[in-house]
């Protein structure tokens, strides 16, 4: 195929037909392949984020494994805080550990001084060199933490299945919460605008935690943060994508958020979320993870088309993804099985 100047996947959110959905995996770049577990030998994860050559590598380690259509930066939602210098470290089987968690408005303050040339500069290096290395015709993708997920991290200090910290804030003040994760959502935006211009085509946003929002909160204080960011990167002229997960409860809300388009879980089906979602939107989604680390490559594969099948009765652009990150222990052969499948069905 002759290299176009616009990437297949931005092309298909634009809503020009390709003949097939595009495909890619959330955290394709990751554990369940061995060329990453070999890389993750040599460094730490942090040694891995920040030393551009060594994430642009990983970045770009699906392309010799599996065809998908676009490559997303090897990175975590926790880079920001991490450049800012917050003591964030990655524990194996607890994640990441915030050591001194923060629990007031004015240790968020801290946000204002983040810079991403200056803080995440090893960011816009491994995005460069990770454009120089793609053809024309893959997307490559940036990425950031929403902010009530990140928050919900340095709040915390580490992974709480209660949230208890953070709801507890939410309950007692939930004004100056929301004033903290403004802050946060201002260096948020920075970034994303920063890896646009290293080379970006589109920037997705985290918010993995949503589901333990009530309606309330966010209606009345989280969703404004929302729709400054989509609304600040959509006037910049930056394609972005909501992420949520578990979040039907908020879905009639989303209406206000202008976001380019919304990746959703596998909770509810495609048609589902198609009828909870605003249109004028493309859809990502939405293949259980649990698919490619338990079936048959058959399995998989007729998984892969009967999601094609219901994204076709849909009148809006589609991404074919998965509803979260490929899990660790996932077969290479399904992952490639699903991205293979999709590729081969045509629309």
């Amino acid at each position: 195929m002759k290299p176009t100047a616009k990437p297949l996947l931005i092309k298909q959110t634009e809503g020009e037909s390709l003949g097939r959905f595009p495909v890619w995996m959330m955290r394709q770049a990751g554990r369940y392949l061995p060329s990453y577990r070999a890389i993750r030998e040599k460094y730490s994860f942090w040694e891995m984020a920040t030393q551009p050559e060594v994430a642009a590598q990983v970045s770009l380690l699906p392309m010799a494994e599996i065809p998908v259509d676009a490559i997303i930066f090897f990175s975590d939602i926790l880079t920001l805080p991490y450049g800012l210098g917050l003591p964030i470290t990655m524990k194996e089987s607890v994640g990441p550990v915030t050591e001194t968690p923060l629990r007031t408005l004015e240790d968020f303050k801290v946000f204002k001084n983040f810079q991403p040339e200056t803080h995440t500069s090893f960011v816009g290096q491994a995005l460069n060199l990770i454009k120089e290395k793609i053809p024309q015709e893959m997307a490559l993708l940036g990425f950031a933490g929403a902010p009530w997920t990140v928050g919900a991290y340095l709040i915390e200090g580490k992974a709480n299945r209660n949230f208890e910290a953070i709801k507890a804030w939410m309950y007692r003040e939930p004004q100056v919460l929301a004033q903290s994760l403004d802050l946060l959502a201002e260096a948020t935006l920075q970034y994303l605008e920063w890896q646009y211009r290293c080379g970006a085509h589109m920037v997705q946003l985290f918010d993995t935690w949503i589901a333990q929002m009530p309606k309330a909160f966010f209606d009345q204080y989280y969703l404004k943060i929302l729709v400054k960011i989509f609304s600040k990167l959509k006037a910049k002229g930056i394609p972005a994508i909501y992420f949520t997960k578990n979040s039907a409860h908020l879905a009639p809300s989303f209406s206000e958020i202008p976001a380019s388009g919304f990746s959703v879980d596998e909770i509810l089906t495609l048609s589902d979320w198609d009828k909870l979602l605003p249109q004028g939107r493309f859809l990502q989604g939405n293949l259980d993870p649990i698919i490619l680390l338990k079936g048959t490559e058959g399995e998989v594969r007729l998984k892969t088309r009967l999601l094609v099948q219901e994204a076709r009765t849909l009148s809006r652009p589609v991404i074919l993804n998965l509803g979260h990150g490929i899990l660790p222990g996932t077969p290479v052969e399904n992952a490639r099985a699903f991205v293979e499948e999709a590729r081969s069905l045509w629309i």
